[in-house]
């Protein structure tokens, strides 16, 4: 309940679902794709290293390939959602493609007892492709009673004279944009004391909403790595975030057909937009004490994404991060031959000029039977109540409302492998914990491979199950829309190893 009652606030500031800390969280995590063999056994390689994927978990892995290598991974992902709306259940599912990791090692002459290698990596970190579509039995919830609920509250504020003489989305609009564009509409009306909606007492509505998110964000990466007797590595990368996240909102109300007023239904859009460039900087060391084992250590510094602040009358001002908001609303009703539509004319830039991710710290284990197999687990903490936006006002209620009722985490990785000569068959399992305090947004993956290697070359696969949970609204009072996402992938790494040791 505590956190419905925050995102009814992130409503009342912005608008509806124009953005809420749920999309802060989304753009903050992180889920790295990787190799087939990196997929295939949960990712759990901050001890092992040699692999293109474990730089992104440990830099120091870096430093345990032996020859130059370079590998390409492309992956494909069906993602199947299940939303219960109401005790409506509604199933959608979609097929995405792309490439999961791209990189190249290159080995140095030895210095002495030290060996140095230089990497350069493309890794993606988070997938964001989904898209739900449910609806609703007949009901006498409706939008509109939320307009008039949120006019209402000062009605001063939201005075007649006021409504009508600015526009949705005027540059020097103080007024909600939602309200403004819901009295344009004609969904709410002044009646002398107070607005009421546009539907009778008793009228019933149809409800559907279609959610739709795409865009990933992945890391380019600079590593140096070096090796010091084949007993200690240690690694330093420098990154460059790519993000692209796309949020769009469809929802519509239909009359039912016993109703008396003259409403007949509404569609509103919303559609949000973040995209841009970060820094971020990361650091590791593995230690192997005897031959069999290795323990690894690694931190993450938060994703930096900057921009210049600029006024928005400057279209053409340079950027780093671009974050736009745009939205429309219909209003249809029985006696009117064309639907009433009001909204912007252009897109508009949010309030927010800044985004600190969570940093990130992994302790890592592996034991190695010979040439016959291993076993690795790597444990992750992470701190999602640190997510922090700078910018405009209201970034410090969006900070204090994150840091509310969001926390730190503890997600595992466990992996396995066992070689039979040329040929490889691996297994992985990641728990990682829900970083939301009210809601289970726990994940768990469940992961299996192949792998051959032949002379300098190597091929793998990777089959992966992820199972998770979502949960949102779209306006007070609203019935929570609670869905279920499993993600199925296959990855294929293609591999070839050159140079001398």
């Amino acid at each position: 309940m505590k956190k419905f009652i925050a995102f009814l606030f992130v409503l009342s500031v912005f608008g509806l679902n124009a953005q809420t800390i749920e999309d802060m969280l989304k753009v903050s995590y992180q889920d790295y794709e990787g190799t087939a063999r990196f997929a295939a056994m949960g990712g759990a390689f901050g001890a092992l290293g040699g692999d293109i994927s474990s730089i992104g978990v440990n830099p120091a892995g870096l430093a345990v390939f032996r020859k130059s290598h370079v590998s390409l991974t492309s992956s494909l992902n069906h993602i199947y959602s299940n939303s219960d709306f109401a005790g409506v259940h509604a199933n959608s599912s979609r097929l995405y493609a792309g490439i999961s990791s791209i990189g190249a090692v290159i080995t140095l002459e030895n210095q002495g007892n030290v060996a140095w290698n230089l990497g350069i990596t493309y890794l993606k970190k988070t997938n964001f492709n989904r898209r739900t579509a449910t609806g609703s039995v007949p009901g006498e919830n409706s939008i509109t009673d939320y307009f008039s609920s949120k006019a209402n509250e000062d009605t001063d504020f939201y005075a007649p004279d006021y409504l009508n003489s600015y526009s949705a989305f005027s540059d020097y609009n103080p007024l909600d944009w939602d309200v403004v564009m819901a009295y344009g509409t004609g969904l709410i009306d002044w009646n002398g004391n107070s607005y009421i909606g546009a539907l009778d007492p008793g009228d019933r509505v149809y409800q559907q909403i279609n959610s739709r998110y795409s865009g990933s964000s992945g890391e380019l990466t600079l590593d140096i790595g070096a090796n010091f007797s084949d007993k200690f590595y240690a690694g330093i990368l420098l990154g460059m975030t790519t993000l692209d996240y796309k949020h769009g909102v469809a929802y519509g109300e239909y009359a039912h057909e016993n109703n008396t007023s003259d409403f007949d239904g509404l569609l509103y859009n919303t559609n949000l937009k973040i995209s841009g460039y970060g820094i971020n900087c990361k650091f590791g060391i593995i230690y192997k004490p005897v031959q069999t084992v290795r323990f690894g250590l690694s931190f993450h510094s938060p994703d930096y994404f900057l921009y210049p602040h600029r006024n928005i009358e400057y279209e053409d001002y340079p950027l780093i991060m671009d974050n736009l908001y745009s939205a429309s609303l219909e209003a249809y009703y029985k006696t009117h031959e064309m639907p009433l539509r009001d909204g912007p004319d252009k897109e508009y830039y949010t309030f927010f000029e800044r985004i600190k991710t969570p940093y990130k710290a992994t302790g890592s284990f592996a034991y190695i039977f010979g040439k016959l197999g291993l076993v690795s687990m790597d444990c992750e903490y992470a701190d999602y109540s640190r997510i922090k936006l700078s910018g405009s006002y209201p970034t410090s209620q969006f900070n204090s409302e994150i840091k509310e009722y969001f926390k730190n985490t503890v997600n595992l990785r466990f992996g396995a492998e066992i070689w039979i000569r040329n040929f490889a068959l691996r297994a992985g399992y990641i728990y990682n914990q829900s970083p939301d305090k009210d809601y289970d947004l726990s994940r768990q993956s469940y992961s299996a491979g192949l792998g051959c290697k032949f002379k300098q070359f190597n091929a793998d696969l990777a089959y992966i199950y992820t199972n998770t949970a979502d949960y949102y609204t779209h306006y007070s009072d609203a019935n929570i829309i609670a869905e279920n996402l499993k993600n199925r992938r296959l990855s294929i790494t293609l591999g070839w190893t050159f140079g001398n040791e």
